[in-house]
């Protein structure tokens, strides 16, 4: 009698590092802030420009990782943080909201 292998499991490290770089995306957005109230203006450029990247890398990641069901759940939150969180999106989003009542 042969002994019948088990299937394998999902990797689910992509959907977990989607979520990670959400995670580091949304500090990047407040260390920007941060940085921007205390006048260290083009520090905090470069941070917008940073955090941008590691948002679309999240998104980008997630989006991938929701498509081949790899984390799913990480992956989630991964890309909803990605674009909460993006400083572009961010400032045109408000910027939207803010004409909204002129």
């Amino acid at each position: 009698m042969t002994a019948v292998p088990a299937p394998r499991r999902r990797p689910r490290w992509p959907g977990v590092l989607a979520a990670v770089l959400g995670l580091l995306t949304a500090a990047g957005l407040i260390s920007g802030i941060v940085l921007a109230t205390s006048g260290l203006f083009e520090l905090a450029t470069w941070v917008a420009w940073a955090t941008t990247g590691v948002s679309a890398a999240a998104v980008l990641l997630g989006l991938g990782a929701l498509i081949g069901r790899l984390g799913r759940g990480w992956a989630a939150i991964g890309v909803l943080l990605g674009v909460i969180a993006n400083p572009l999106l961010l400032v045109h989003g408000l910027g939207w909201i803010g004409r909204l009542g002129a």
